[in-house]
Parts: structure tokens; C-alpha cells; sequence
């Protein structure tokens, strides 16, 4: 999120935390709660997230959705706005279905719980930028991209390995069958990362176990070795090391060694193998080598599931769409949307 696209939003009026929630908004979902503003700020309920309702209203920035038992969920669908965060052509300023409103509001949950622990990829160009710093082939991003769902993209940057985490949100569909279409367009991607995580992110636990089974599917533990070096490189590196140290030195080797030696010898046993000892005591080969020469075939892909326990607001069939317009000159809407249901709701 650049200092820029913060600065314009304050320059609208909103106070910094209250810049940065909209932008949080504009990139991630189009729709939020009352509550979810609360917990962003990390203020009680009341006066502020009062003020901050009014006044995105009253700049025409955020409408407010009606639902069932007088409760609201609240709609960022300036275009003015969107263009302030980069985002100029986004969809979330466009009125979504009732179960696609629902997903985004989880997805809003989702990533203001992760805030802080990662870093959340926030346009097409810094998700085109994060896959080419890992050597990603660009048709595997684009036909990732081809996916009509949104998907949450972070990553965790430590001194020697980037871990990138996808966010496959189910809004409680019936059946997992929409995560193995996710699969299926993802995996080309995410078997292209070093170390990837996949998070199955929902309101309920139903479809965790057969999500699981999906992706154990597509998603095998054989990607993440290679045939050649099955134990991993580490495990490689080290009997190459044992093996010269026994076999070319003629130095002792304690119980473990021993054991390490024996267990390599009933696995290192292809010409590649052949090649690599033969390398590695003329001098030609080190472990460096070996680690690089494995890089690529060293990828591993985790699966988790993470419960999102959240109470959300129920659409009627007739109340989808339906606004309650301006904010001046709405007396009633005033009180209904300020005094009563703000003051009281735990989701709208």
C-alpha cells in the first residue's frame, strides 16, 4: 500500500486509521461491517466508528446494504476511491451476489487477522513482481489469474526462503468442488514455489476433510522431492559427505554415520548418482552444487485449514441492491443506521 495512495485518502477527510482501512477495503473485498472497522482500528465500539460511517457516506464513497434484522453491510463503491488505491478497473465496487458479498466479508476477516504476520499481495503488478522473483513462468501466473475468485495472496520473507501462502475462501458452498477448480488453475503456480502454503479458509468446518482429500490429490508429496534425490538435498549432501570421508579418507565414522552410509547406498544407486560421487571426489562437485543442482525439484506445498468463527449479517431476496441513499436529508435513515443498529450490532 503506497504513502501516496494513504496521503490522498486523508486528503478526502478520513483520519489515518481510517485511510487505511479503505484502502485495506478497496484492495481486498468491497464490503465490510462495522465490526471489522472496529477491530482494524482497535477501538471500542462508539463515537469513532460513528464518525467514520457518516462521513463515507456523506462523501458518497460508501452505501449502506440493508439485511435481515435491521443490520447493514457496507459497500466501498466510489470508483474515486478505487482509483486512489491503483486499483481503477476493480470489481469490488460492483454489486455482488448475496453468497459473493458473504465471501468477501470473510475474506476481509481473514486478512486483518493475518495482518502484521505477513505481507498481503495488493495488485497485479506486485503479484506479477513476487512470481518473477521466484523464477515463476509467467503462463502459470496467468491461468492462476483466470480464476473468477478472488484469492488472497501473502508471502513470508525470511533470510534464505520465501514462503507464499494462497487463501482459498469458501463462503459454506455445499461441497468442495469449487477448491478442486482452484487447484487445478493454481497448481501449475504453486508447484513452481519453493515452499507455498494453501489455507482452506471458511465459516465452517464441513468441507475441511474432503478439501483435504482434493488437494492431497492434485497436490501429491512426490512434487515436492525428485526422484534422484527423494531424501531431500540436505540428506544427499550428507551421505556424499560420510561416503567420502569413509570410503576415499579411510576415516572412522561413528553409529550414525554408519547408519546414514547404509541408507544411502540403497537409495543412491542410479547413474546420476554414479556421476555425482565421482564429481565429489575429484573436487568438482560440492555441496553448494548439489543444492543448487536439486533447487528446483526441492518444492514443497502444505496444506491447513484455518475456521473463521464470525457472525455475518442475512440478506433478503428483496433487500439486495437496495440503499439507503444520501446521507442528508435522511432523517429516519440517520436514526436507523446511527443510533439504533450501530450502537447495538455485533456484524452489521
Amino acid at each position: 500500500m503506497s504513502h501516496t495512495s494513504l496521503d490522498s485518502m486523508i486528503h478526502t477527510g478520513y483520519t489515518e486509521r481510517e485511510a487505511m482501512f479503505v484502502l485495506i477495503v478497496a484492495v481486498h473485498s468491497g464490503y465490510f461491517l462495522r465490526r471489522q472497522f472496529i477491530e482494524c482500528v482497535k477501538r471500542e465500539r462508539g463515537g469513532v466508528a460513528t464518525s467514520f460511517l457518516r462521513k463515507a457516506i456523506e462523501l458518497g464513497h460508501v452505501i449502506a446494504l440493508p439485511c435481515a434484522e435491521d443490520r447493514f453491510v457496507y459497500h466501498l463503491r466510489a470508483k474515486r476511491v478505487y482509483q486512489m488505491a491503483d486499483l481503477g478497473d476493480s470489481q469490488n465496487r460492483r454489486l455482488k451476489s448475496t453468497s459473493e458479498i458473504r465471501r468477501r466479508l470473510i475474506v476481509l476477516d481473514y486478512v486483518l487477522r493475518h495482518l502484521g504476520r505477513e505481507r498481503f499481495v495488493e495488485s497485479d503488478n506486485a503479484r506479477q513482481q513476487l512470481f518473477a522473483s521466484l523464477e515463476v513462468k509467467p503462463e502459470a501466473v496467468d491461468r492462476a489469474a483466470r480464476f473468477q475468485q478472488s484469492v488472497p495472496i501473502s508471502f513470508l520473507q525470511t533470510e534464505d526462503r520465501t514462503t507464499v501462502r494462497f487463501a482459498f475462501v469458501d463462503e459454506a458452498q455445499r461441497s468442495a468442488s469449487r477448491f478442486g477448480r482452484f487447484l487445478k488453475t493454481h497448481g501449475a503456480l504453486i508447484r513452481r514455489i519453493e515452499r507455498a502454503e494453501v489455507a482452506y479458509v471458511s465459516g465452517s468446518s464441513e468441507n475441511f476433510a474432503s478439501a483435504r482429500q482434493l488437494f492431497e490429490r492434485n497436490m501429491p508429496l512426490k512434487n515436492s522431492t525428485s526422484p534422484a534425490c527423494p531424501l531431500g538435498a540436505d540428506h544427499l549432501v550428507r551421505w556424499l559427505e560420510v561416503r567420502h570421508k569413509f570410503h576415499v579418507k579411510g576415516s572412522s565414522i561413528d553409529p550414525s554415520e554408519h547408519r546414514l552410509l547404509l541408507e544411502g547406498e540403497c537409495v543412491y544407486r542410479a547413474p546420476v548418482h554414479t556421476g555425482l560421487i565421482a564429481s565429489w571426489n575429484n573436487g568438482a562437485m560440492n555441496a553448494e552444487k548439489v543444492r543448487r543442482l536439486f533447487h528446483r525439484d526441492a518444492h514443497h506445498a502444505r496444506f491447513v485449514t484455518e475456521l473463521i468463527e464470525a457472525d455475518y449479517p442475512r440478506f433478503s431476496n428483496s433487500s439486495v441492491g437496495r440503499t439507503m441513499g444520501s446521507f442528508r436529508g435522511q432523517v429516519a435513515s440517520q436514526n436507523m443506521l446511527f443510533d439504533n443498529e450501530m450502537a447495538e450490532s455485533e456484524g452489521g
